[in-house]
C-alpha cells in the first residue's frame, strides 16, 4: 500500500505523524492484537481506518491505559502526539461499536 492510501477493510498503524513511513496493517475482521508486534509496538505515530468497524489503540498491552478511538470507514488521527500516545502504542481492538 504506497503512500497514505490504505485499502478498505484495514487499519493502518504509521510510525511517522501524517501518515508517513511504512505502515503496519491490520485486516478488521481479524480482530485486534493483545500486543503489536515489534514493527510498530511503541512506534505509532499516526492511524487510518478504512474499515467499518472501529479501532482503538491502547498505550499498554492487553487493551490498558490511555486509548484513543478512530472513527470508522476513513477516520484518522494524523498525530498522536495530540493523545499523548505518539510512540506509545502496545495494542490494537477492533470494535463494532461507535467511539465515544
Amino acid at each position: 500500500m504506497p503512500g497514505s492510501t490504505a485499502r478498505r477493510g484495514y487499519v493502518c498503524i504509521y510510525p511517522e505523524i501524517n501518515f508517513g513511513g511504512q505502515p503496519w496493517v491490520r485486516r478488521a475482521v481479524d480482530g485486534g492484537v493483545k500486543d503489536l508486534p515489534s514493527a510498530i509496538r511503541d512506534r505509532g505515530s499516526s492511524i487510518r481506518n478504512n474499515s467499518d468497524r472501529t479501532a482503538r489503540v491502547y498505550e499498554k498491552r492487553n487493551y490498558s491505559g490511555r486509548w484513543v478511538c478512530v472513527s470508522r470507514s476513513g477516520g484518522s488521527i494524523h498525530d498522536l502526539r495530540g493523545y499523548n500516545l505518539n510512540d506509545q502504542t502496545r495494542s490494537l481492538k477492533i470494535n463494532r461499536n461507535d467511539c465515544g
